[in-house]
């Protein structure tokens, strides 16, 4: 992953984020309204939406990840794709 494509990476994670975040809002406001067998689906949900909002923040650690891929290309010349693309033999 290069530079680039981590902050490609690092906007999406943001914005999913975000759009967890407004969901569980949703849900909120569906579990005032109801009550039964309905609210317990929705606090079902929004106890999953929680769990969820809580893994998509993990994935902001790729900002740790870009800058260290920014450094290395400066270091390198050019960006890395692939660990593999170090074991490449030219044709």
């Amino acid at each position: 992953m290069d530079a680039e494509t981590g902050s490609r990476a690092l906007r999406a994670a943001t914005d999913l984020i975000e759009v967890l975040r407004l969901a569980q809002g949703a849900l909120e406001r569906v579990a005032q309204e109801v009550h039964g067998a309905p609210f317990e689906q929705a606090d079902q949900l929004d106890h999953d939406i929680q769990r969820l909002r809580r893994l998509a923040e993990r994935l902001k650690n790729i900002e740790r990840f870009v800058k260290s891929e920014e450094s290395g290309a400066i270091a390198r010349g050019h960006p890395l794709r692939r660990a593999s693309d170090r074991h490449q033999q030219p044709s």
